[in-house]
């Protein structure tokens, strides 16, 4: 089964974000950092399920899930068919809480 990885606008400025701060303060090549992220992304296209539990899955009925780039997690949610990617944050910040989980869309 292959699945449809779409990103919320809140995953979109925190990949935009990430990206800036990494092209401002390296030491990282962003243009690999991203290049790297997009291919992480595309690998969720199959078993997403095979990521495991995000400590944010406590809060919420549906299956909060996070796979590891470096030092960022992509926390996301398999709906049906489409792994629907709500963060790219950076794993030293702390977890997402309930009131930013309902502000995602």
């Amino acid at each position: 089964m292959t699945f449809q990885v779409e990103l919320s606008r809140r995953a979109e400025a925190d990949i935009k974000g990430a990206y800036a701060y990494i092209r401002k303060h390296g030491p990282a090549d962003p243009s690999a950092w991203k290049a790297g992220l997009e291919e992480k992304l595309t690998c969720l296209e199959t078993f997403p399920e095979a990521c495991g539990l995000a400590p944010e899955n406590e809060f919420v009925k549906a299956e909060i899930r996070q796979a590891l780039y470096g030092p960022f997690r992509i926390v996301f949610t398999i709906r049906e068919q489409i792994v629907f990617v709500l963060t790219v944050r950076h794993a030293a910040r702390l977890s997402m809480q309930r009131d930013d989980l309902d502000k995602i869309n």
